[in-house]
């Protein structure tokens, strides 16, 4: 089966954001929980609006300050992860798996409040 290639594409229109990963937590020795780290890494994908008409099904749950990143497949992003670029700052909410036809994912990213 082959696969579409859009990462030349993408790539055209990438920009350089902070993906911050927060790793599980676990319990010591002693028993007592430990909060995972946030682990931030620099990456690149295309960051951009989100269609009016995905705006509009979603009934109010999605708006003009949400976006949508294509990032390649090889670059795997846990949901609840942050995406932080220019200033403001994304939860990941949603992944639209491409990778059986294409070779890149879709992730749908929150706004999120700086009174968050």
């Amino acid at each position: 089966m082959s696969q579409f290639n859009f990462m030349k594409l993408i790539e055209k229109y990438s920009v350089t954001f902070d993906l911050v990963v927060q790793s599980e937590g676990d319990y010591d020795d002693l028993g007592r929980w430990q909060d995972g780290e946030a682990v931030t890494t620099m990456q690149k994908g295309a960051l951009v609006v989100l269609p009016s008409q995905l705006i509009y099904q979603s009934g109010g749950r999605l708006t003009t300050l949400d976006r949508q990143l294509y990032i390649s497949k090889s670059v795997e992003i846990p949901l609840k992860s942050k995406v932080i670029y220019k200033g403001a700052t994304y939860h990941v909410e949603s992944m639209n798996p491409f990778e059986d036809y294409a070779d890149f994912n879709s992730y749908i990213l929150k706004a999120v409040s700086s009174f968050d």
